[in-house]
């Protein structure tokens, strides 16, 4: 770790809040089944946007008005198997809304190297808009 935060193209990523976001996310005491990153000061830094336990929290901002523009990255934790074995699987996704701009979503791969280097413990990765 860099500190605070680590710069990737411009755009830095405010490391501790989300590292402690995604422990969060994993740990199995804790309630807290998201973490939801967005772009914030301007575009010039990805930090924390929301975290919780209702998934639809995430489903209404990404599906309403806000998340046509929205760039954001979701750490999820489901529970898979049965009531006999279940387990915990961890989702990452990326959302690019459809009126991003094209440079903008040019940008997010780059910056998800970043994110992923965070939050590296994922069973699948999700892309969508």
């Amino acid at each position: 770790s860099s500190g605070i935060n680590a710069e990737y193209g411009g755009v830095s990523l405010d490391e501790d809040t989300v590292k402690a976001g995604y422990e969060d996310v994993r740990n199995d005491e804790s309630e807290t089944k998201f973490l939801m990153l967005t772009y914030q000061e301007d575009n010039t830094k990805i930090s924390v946007h929301k975290s919780g336990s209702d998934y639809s929290e995430v489903l209404t901002e990404l599906g309403g008005e806000e998340g046509e523009s929205l760039r954001a990255y979701v750490y999820l934790r489901v529970v898979t198997g049965d009531e006999m074995s279940k387990r915990h699987k961890f989702v990452l996704l990326t959302w690019c809304g459809p009126s991003v701009p094209a440079l903008k979503k040019a940008k997010m791969s780059l910056e998800k190297t970043q994110v992923k280097n965070l939050m590296s413990n994922y069973a699948v990765e999700i892309q969508t808009s």
